[in-house]
């Protein structure tokens, strides 16, 4: 059975004793913004204590990815500006890539490619979010950004079978979760699961990640799993990175478009080829996020 599967897995990763954690700063920022008390400054001071952090928020915060109109300096300006969930959304995705950084020499599972992906899963969704007057935060595209982070899991703790599956998504032709099933006997999106779980992210985040191949059993929040579910079959049909799969893809998820038509009816109205078109200009605004990480000393980094 999977769960008996992912049982044995969540217990050889911790014997190896090595299962990966947010930053502190980062850890504590999600606690503090479920706290209607805590004020600006006091997150702003915990955030400025990571002064990496600190500049890679500025560095985003200042990008064409938000587009503002003045420089931001600080980390409490930036908190006024884009508001607390916003940077919380940033400080969670930040934090992400620098536990998994960019790691070469893994020609089977080529990672720089997989993060490509997965901003442009999460651009991709926040450009569907705004056109369809979402108000998320920033949180449709965190979930977009970790969709697929039990992957990475899977590469750094299972190579050996997750060589196996990468080799068998297109020996067979067939996605990769069912491959997952066949070699591992759980998939991706249950590790990223119980990753999201452990690091206690926000719940919303945690179902987007766990439901995001099966959006019909999202039940917190149904409209930002189903956006996530169709920016995935978007990016992969755009071409852009490559998380593993190797099937051609159809952007034909019925139920996902069922839900978010039913929360959404605008969608209806949606120009489908503009969209499409248009995303390769806000995929190039994705790049420069992901540029921000890439082009530092974490790209170097051992995991």
């Amino acid at each position: 059975m999977a769960e008996d599967r992912l049982e044995e897995i969540k217990e050889r990763i911790q014997n190896i004793g090595s299962l990966p954690t947010l930053p502190k700063v980062a850890t504590e920022v999600i606690s503090m913004a479920g706290n209607p008390d805590v004020s600006i400054k006091e997150i702003a001071s915990i955030i400025s204590q990571d002064p990496s952090l600190s500049a890679k928020i500025l560095k985003v915060a200042n990008s064409a990815f938000y587009g503002l109109k003045q420089r931001v300096a600080s980390i409490q300006l930036a908190l006024v500006i884009l508001g607390l969930n916003k940077i919380k959304n940033l400080v969670i995705g930040i934090s992400v890539f620098k536990t998994f950084p960019i790691r070469p020499g893994r020609p089977t599972f080529d990672r720089e490619k997989f993060w490509e992906h997965s901003v442009g899963c999460g651009q991709i969704a926040k450009i569907l979010a705004t056109l369809l007057g979402c108000e998320m935060d920033g949180e449709e595209f965190v979930a977009g950004l970790l969709h697929d982070v039990g992957k990475i899991v899977l590469d750094q703790f299972f190579h050996d079978e997750f060589t196996k599956v990468v080799d068998l998504t297109f020996e067979k032709d067939i996605p990769m979760i069912e491959a997952e099933k066949e070699v591992l006997g759980t998939t991706h999106a249950e590790i990223g699961s119980w990753l999201a779980e452990d690091w206690k992210l926000p719940l919303s985040l945690v179902e987007a990640i766990t439901y995001h191949h099966e959006p019909q059993k999202a039940a917190l929040n149904p409209t930002l799993t189903s956006l996530v579910r169709l920016s995935d079959l978007f990016c992969k049909a755009k071409g852009i990175g490559f998380s593993g799969d190797a099937q051609g893809v159809s952007i034909s998820d019925r139920i996902a478009w069922k839900t978010l038509k039913a929360a959404k009816p605008q969608l209806e109205e949606l120009d489908m080829e503009r969209f499409v078109f248009d995303l390769d200009t806000e995929i190039e605004r994705a790049r420069e996020y992901l540029g921000v990480f890439s082009n530092t000393d974490q790209a170097k980094e051992k995991v």
